[in-house]
């Protein structure tokens, strides 16, 4: 299996044990109370435009755009491009390699547990200074 599909599979097993499950998910099959739900896009296909992140995450009102990378992985100009306007709209939109996992889940774990936060409050880099304005 190719690395970066491992890798998606890593991230949702975890998305799930945190109770942010696929998008359509039956409740009775819900194992953890719901605080949110992710969408996988499927590149290539004629309903998904180009360039677009491979998951879309929502926790608590916060969405997360997000694109996964092999170790060895580069986005491209377009994804680049897809990103920049994604995050300048207040939303977080953000490459995600193995090596920033963690890092990743303490984001997801703070918007998880601070539901009063605005989305304005959250940015990816806020990671570094535990997101303090």
């Amino acid at each position: 299996m190719a690395a970066e599909k491992i890798f998606e599979n890593k991230l949702k097993d975890w998305l799930e044990s945190e109770g942010i499950y696929p998008l359509g998910t039956e409740e009775q099959k819900m194992t953890t109370p719901p605080c949110g739900y992710f969408e996988k896009r499927w590149g290539g296909s004629k309903y998904t435009k180009s360039g677009m992140p491979d998951m879309h995450i929502v926790i608590n009102s916060i969405s997360i755009e997000a694109e996964l990378k092999a170790p060895n992985g580069r986005p491209s100009e377009l994804q680049k491009q897809k990103l920049n306007q994604i995050d300048s709209s207040g939303c977080i939109a953000l490459v995600l390699f193995p090596k920033d996992f963690e890092n990743f889940k303490k984001l997801v774990l703070f918007i998880k547990n601070n539901y009063h936060i605005q989305p304005d409050m959250v940015t990816y880099s806020g990671l570094e200074r535990g997101w303090q304005r």
